[in-house]
């Protein structure tokens, strides 16, 4: 076995999966870094991690998949050992849409494409971590998992309420394997993919949240090396905002 950590992020070619890759790395983690579709991004922060003297690698995987699921935690356990799982991987493309207009299938497409993203990975994760006897599992919700905070986002929001459910029962199921299993959960952050959101609505945003800004990638890839650090080892069932404070102002 290896004495080298490694951790597998899904998602990992872009926004807050790429700086999480990043952040592990420069902690000295081997990361699989997985895409689905981007080979040449996911290979590009392989590249920015190698630069700086890290390890990592890019493995091509459908996170919904079963047997590709199994196939990304077997590469990323490849030197005998998988201490973090970050489930990063956005389930699915969606648009903001309000309820009267959103159709039944597209609803549930994203609950379930949700969930989907998580549960073969996290099974597959838990026979390696728990065979170990040790391992951090931290998924990426959402401050939308709270309740409404924006229009057109129900499918959204549910979806997110429904992976912070399904991590405490596993935090439950896994404690006693020694394993940790942790959610973080931003408000907005300023990536790819949010691009589109007009500056004007992010200067509301900035105004509205007690810190005065909106959040970056390293922002939440920072809490996320928080939750698997040493200093976090009695911590799990947990979801930790990362927001600026956000969820927690009324202004």
């Amino acid at each position: 076995m290896t004495d080298t950590p490694t951790a597998l992020v899904t998602g990992g070619s872009r926004g807050i999966g790429a700086a999480t890759a990043r952040h592990l790395a420069a902690r000295g983690y081997r990361v699989a870094v997985n895409y689905f579709s981007n080979r040449a991004a996911a290979d590009q922060v392989v590249k920015e991690i190698t630069a700086d003297g890290g390890s990592a690698f890019a493995v091509r995987g459908d996170v919904r998949d079963d047997d590709e699921a199994a196939e990304l935690v077997r590469r990323a356990a490849e030197g005998g050992r998988l201490d973090v799982l970050v489930c990063n991987a956005a389930a699915a493309h969606f648009t903001p849409t309000p309820l009267r207009d959103l159709p039944w299938e597209d609803f549930r497409g994203k609950v379930t494409d949700e969930l989907a993203a998580v549960y073969p990975l996290t099974q597959h994760a838990l026979a390696v971590m728990s065979g170990q006897g040790y391992g951090q599992i931290v998924y990426v919700s959402s401050l939308l998992a709270e309740g409404p905070s924006a229009p057109g986002m129900i499918a959204h929001g549910t979806a997110k309420a429904a992976l912070n459910t399904f991590a405490q029962f596993v935090a439950c199921e896994a404690g006693p394997l020694g394993v940790n299993v942790n959610v973080v959960s931003p408000g907005y952050v300023r990536t790819e993919a949010s691009a589109g959101i007009p500056a004007e609505v992010q200067r509301r945003i900035a105004e509205r949240t007690p810190l005065g800004r909106v959040a970056e990638p390293d922002d939440v890839a920072r809490a996320i090396g928080l939750l698997v650090g040493s200093d976090a080892g009695f911590v799990t069932g947990t979801v930790l905002r990362v927001d600026g404070g956000a969820g927690a102002s009324r202004m």
